[in-house]
């Protein structure tokens, strides 16, 4: 009954994303079509259809990481504005990197188990919730190879939500700073400017407090 229920997930899953891609598909937008202009146009002004749009194109970006996210965040902000665009756009990071964690843990944990990912695994088993921070917010590593890593770990959902939440919200606000700053007046982009310094700055202190902690561990070991 319980490798019954396992395919009837898996098989939902892997519908999931095939819908995604047959949206995708289906609406001619290709990677270079990804443009304020385009979008706005396929979806005919419609708010409603903008934001799906944005989810499924968020979504694949987390998911499979080939749609570069500075350019995915530059088509929100000129979209919806700077905070919708950039909350939105967090809102859809968060959904797509617990979609592939929820994944890898319930449904394809066996594929992985084996694999090289083992190694950010038990680093996450160390320091589970600064790991996935600092991973978010100084992109050491690709968001989807975080995502698999913390799937195959023991880390609790609500944890990983957190850090994944935080995470984006700072490291989201320095790309879309900076892609305000290029699509605005230089007059109007010296909030944005100072928000994305006061983000680095919170992002090198958490790293070097991962840093400290990573070293306190291994000493007391």
């Amino acid at each position: 009954m319980n490798k019954r229920k396992l395919l009837i997930r898996a098989a939902g899953y892997l519908v999931f994303l095939l819908c995604l891609f047959l949206a995708l598909r289906s609406s001619g937008l290709t990677v270079a079509d990804i443009s304020p202009d385009t979008i706005r146009s396929l979806a005919h002004d419609n708010l409603a259809l903008l934001l799906l749009i944005m989810l499924v194109i968020m979504t694949l970006q987390n998911i499979f990481t080939f749609i570069p996210l500075i350019l995915v965040i530059t088509a929100n902000i000129a979209l919806f504005g700077f905070w919708t665009g950039y909350l939105y756009g967090c809102l859809c990071s968060v959904v797509g990197s617990t979609l592939v964690f929820l994944s890898i843990r319930h449904l394809f944990h066996d594929v992985f188990v084996h694999s090289k990912m083992q190694q950010f695994r038990e680093k996450i088993e160390r320091s589970g919730f600064v790991f996935v921070l600092s991973g978010r917010i100084l992109p050491f590593m690709p968001t989807n190879l975080i995502n698999i890593a913390s799937g195959l770990s023991s880390i609790r959902t609500s944890h990983f939500v957190l850090a994944t939440t935080i995470g984006n919200l700072i490291y989201g606000l320095v790309l879309s700073s900076v892609s305000f700053s290029l699509l605005s007046a230089a007059s109007h982009s010296r909030l944005y400017l100072l928000l994305a310094i006061f983000a680095v700055v919170l992002a090198v202190v958490l790293y070097r407090l991962r840093k400290k902690r990573t070293a306190l561990s291994s000493s007391g070991q």
